[in-house]
């Protein structure tokens, strides 16, 4: 079985040091804050992401998954959600990730 911690928990931490806790306790994998704080959010640049996945391969870490922050049930239009979702969708994908998180905003 493979296991994953969040980084929830851990606001502001650079990836690398992430990284290197889940590899240290025997982690496989990380599901990643994407909070424009974190070091990899919905608008980080294709560099950064990049590098992002070459720390997390060096570590022997993969990404669970991505937990962003759209509203999906907040009233209003369903444009600007799925335009946030797209977008985490796409970071997912940049770091091989199977899966997005969304919390409930409504």
């Amino acid at each position: 079985m493979r296991y994953a911690f969040s980084t929830l928990g851990l606001p502001g931490t650079p990836l690398a040091r992430s990284a290197a806790l889940a590899a240290g306790h025997g982690y496989d994998g990380l599901e990643l804050r994407a909070h424009p704080e974190e070091p990899l959010h919905p608008q980080s640049p294709p560099g950064d992401r990049t590098a992002g996945l070459r720390t997390l391969h060096r570590a022997g870490v993969g990404v669970l998954g991505v937990a962003g922050y759209t509203r999906v049930a907040a009233p209003g239009g369903d444009e600007p959600v799925l335009g946030e979702l797209r977008s985490l969708v796409r970071l997912a994908a940049d770091l091989e990730a199977p899966y997005v998180r969304v919390f409930p905003g409504g």
